[in-house]
């Protein structure tokens, strides 16, 4: 499975994945986004180019003292550079086939890829509801302590693609 940037040929006007706020993102704001630079879009497309799957990449900061303390003794910075994963969503049609674990793990390769060109640290995510809370925490994210968000370190991503 691989994915593309979004493109004007992607249909998107058919994607539902359950959750309003992640298929109004896709239809209206993406685009927006896009064009002033804020993220990259990712889509998985079927063959008929209708987007079953997208996530966003973005990068910023954390404060070292919202990473758990057992991770953050051995920095020595106030902030470290990360990646985040704004959204991540499947079409409803497709959820439930690990699917959602494919296309986080086409988001791994990428950002192991930008890390080779640009310094980051570790991904973060914003789960959206408490499924995807746990669906983040079975594959290793763990909390911030003082946001919703979740936190995987860019070694644990690495240590994955090395086994």
């Amino acid at each position: 499975m691989i994915s593309t940037v979004l493109e004007k040929k992607h249909n998107r006007k058919n994607f539902t994945c359950g959750i309003e706020e992640l298929d109004i993102y896709l239809k209206q704001y993406a685009n927006q986004d896009i064009k002033r630079r804020l993220t990259v879009c990712y889509v998985l497309a079927d063959k008929k180019n209708d987007v079953i799957a997208y996530y966003t990449l973005s990068s910023n900061r954390i404060d070292i003292s919202d990473i758990p303390d057992n991770l953050a003794k051995s920095l020595s910075y106030s902030e470290v550079p990360v990646i985040i994963i704004g959204r991540l969503a499947l079409h409803q049609d497709y959820q439930g086939n690990k699917l959602a674990q494919a296309v986080l793990i086409d988001a791994f390769k990428r950002i192991l890829e930008i890390s080779t060109l640009v310094g980051n640290h570790a991904v973060i995510v914003d789960p959206t509801n408490e499924p995807a809370e746990r669906f983040y925490a079975k594959l290793g994210f763990l909390h911030l302590k003082t946001s919703k968000r979740m936190f995987l370190p860019l070694k644990t991503i690495v240590d994955l693609f090395e086994k």
